[in-house]
């Protein structure tokens, strides 16, 4: 699940403490937008997270698929430029804004600062952190080892506070980990059929 030469210390700690607090997670169903390349924009695709297990991401190492999204289109927005912005590129390609319906049975909040405090973590340090250059290096972040851990305890995901816009939400679902989880593309029908026409 993981390729990183150098997994975090506190992993270990973490699955374990998501292993014996089964209260930390509890159920979310909501709306969660995405915007994306039009490389693949068909509702399969869109909700396997084989794009992020191919990259790594925040709250993902490579190798654990994760759908992310936001809870609203503005953050939503944000996110997607975050990675050009980090790497000093203008994003100028088009992207599709997709939007989710998700019914999560086990999702751990980490906007909760009373989860936070149990779990001694900091809200600034974890933005602070520069998971790319940490993945780039081998090593695991701590957020990261954070959505291992999660996932390996069988959680659906977690939500997290933003680190590109005050006050917004990112959702980072493991699919697949959690069952009686669902999601479904808003009118994925749609998507589908521009997947056709693009193949074609």
């Amino acid at each position: 699940m993981n390729d990183t030469r150098h997994r975090h210390s506190r992993f270990a700690e973490l699955r374990e403490a998501f292993r014996h607090h089964p209260e930390w997670f509890g159920p979310w169903s909501g709306l969660l937008f995405r915007f994306q390349t039009v490389e693949f924009p068909q509702a399969k695709d869109i909700l396997s997270g084989q794009g992020a297990a191919g990259r790594g991401g925040r709250w993902n190492p490579r190798g654990l698929a994760t759908l992310y999204g936001s809870t609203t289109d503005t953050t939503a927005l944000e996110e997607c430029k975050a990675n050009d912005r980090y790497y000093g590129v203008v994003t100028k390609g088009p992207r599709l804004l997709v939007a989710i319906e998700a019914q999560l049975q086990r999702v751990l909040d980490l906007n909760d600062s009373g989860l936070r405090r149990a779990l001694d973590l900091n809200r600034s340090d974890l933005a602070a952190e520069d998971w790319r250059k940490l993945q780039f290096a081998g090593e695991e972040s701590l957020t990261q080892a954070i959505g291992r851990a999660v996932a390996e305890a069988r959680g659906s995901g977690i939500l997290a506070p933003s680190v590109t816009l005050a006050h917004g939400v990112t959702v980072a679902i493991y699919p697949g980990i959690c069952p009686g989880d669902q999601l479904q593309v808003v009118e994925g029908d749609k998507l589908d059929r521009i997947g056709v026409r693009k193949k074609g």
